[in-house]
């Protein structure tokens, strides 16, 4: 039995959208035991995957003690994603065999060499086709074709029973989540435009839900105002439980974010408003044969522009809710709520 352990990211998004990798290397050293070492932002969400053992949160400001460190017990082998010191420092008072990671500038060759049995060098990234033409899963996969050459991630997913779901309670109409959260402003679409496409909604008769987290708790007096119902700092659990075609949502709407690549691993119907123009590279799940997924990005986003524009702010608001709006009703062709209540027919 292999003893795994895996370090991701911190951000939902960041540590989401190579989750798969964990189940490459279940692949690779089976049978094994898989230990996620990651902080208190993602813990409870790699708690939902099924193929995670046991999950291990700590405060990165907060260092092992060599008795907490052993504590973890001996592995075969250290995955580490992270672009810290401080994971490097965690790895190495780990009882290990071998270790893996890549060279950045927080961790460069030096290190690389000293610390990690092999490494995805920076110098990988020079590569245009990689880091400009195939998707953000496919550049975390390097990590992987360190053992398997010919492995691909096209985009992060998760099948039946892959993620914990907790059912929602029954929705009389179809269900519309709106996901409102953007680790950067100028990734927001504006709560304006997402209340005028809840009233059009409403008004072709579906339900809208607004999912609010911490950074949006301030606009829950304006969602209830405005008459529509949301859920405050839900778990993942209950999450991809509204994600789940079969309890009645019909899409999913939001920002570029974390919980935006959640509904889409989970086969969800989505629409993503993203505000520059790496739509492959950022959002690639277009090629996923269960559900629909639109992205919606200015007219104007060029493959480049996230680099070189500095003006995803304004480039955000020329998305019309009239477009957002039609990339839903072409989403929900597959809805039939008329003849098998809420039943999603096959796409």
């Amino acid at each position: 039995m292999y003893r795994l352990a895996y370090f991701p990211q911190d951000l939902i998004g960041d540590s989401l959208i190579w989750a798969n990798q964990i189940d490459a290397f279940m692949k690779l050293f089976s049978p094994c035991e898989v230990t996620v070492f990651c902080s208190k932002g993602v813990a409870e969400m790699f708690g939902c995957m099924a193929f995670c053992d046991r999950v291990v949160e700590y405060d990165p400001e907060k260092p092992w003690s060599k008795e907490e460190a052993h504590s973890f017990g001996h592995f075969d082998v250290v995955l580490n994603t992270r672009y810290d010191a401080d994971s490097v420092a965690r790895m190495e008072a780990l009882d290990h065999e071998r270790s893996y990671g890549f060279e950045n500038i927080d961790i460069p060759e030096a290190v690389c060499e000293r610390v990690y049995t092999d490494y995805v060098p920076l110098s990988r990234w020079d590569d245009f086709h990689l880091r400009r033409e195939t998707s953000v899963t496919e550049q975390g996969a390097e990590l992987v074709r360190l053992f398997a050459p010919d492995y691909h991630c096209r985009f992060v997913r998760f099948d039946e029973n892959e993620f914990a779901k907790e059912a929602p309670e029954p929705t009389v109409a179809p269900r519309v989540v709106f996901v409102l959260g953007a680790s950067d402003p100028a990734k927001s679409w504006g709560l304006a435009n997402y209340l005028e496409l809840a009233r059009r909604m409403r008004t072709r008769g579906f339900a809208p839900l607004f999912l609010l987290g911490p950074k949006e708790e301030a606009l829950a007096p304006r969602i209830g105002a405005a008459g529509f119902d949301f859920r405050l700092n839900e778990p993942f659990r209950r999450i991809a439980g509204l994600f789940d075609r079969e309890a009645g949502t019909a899409c999913v709407v939001g920002n570029d974010t974390g919980l935006m690549h959640l509904a889409c691993a989970l086969g969800a119907a989505s629409v993503t408003i993203i505000p520059h123009g790496h739509h492959f590279t950022w959002f690639p799940y277009a090629a996923d044969e269960r559900a629909r997924h639109i992205c919606l990005a200015p007219e104007c986003a060029a493959p480049m522009c996230v680099n070189g524009c500095g003006r995803i702010a304004e480039c955000i608001g020329k998305i019309a809710v009239d477009t957002v709006e039609q990339a839903f009703l072409k989403i929900n062709e597959s809805f039939d709520n008329k003849e098998h209540g809420n039943t999603w027919k096959s796409c």
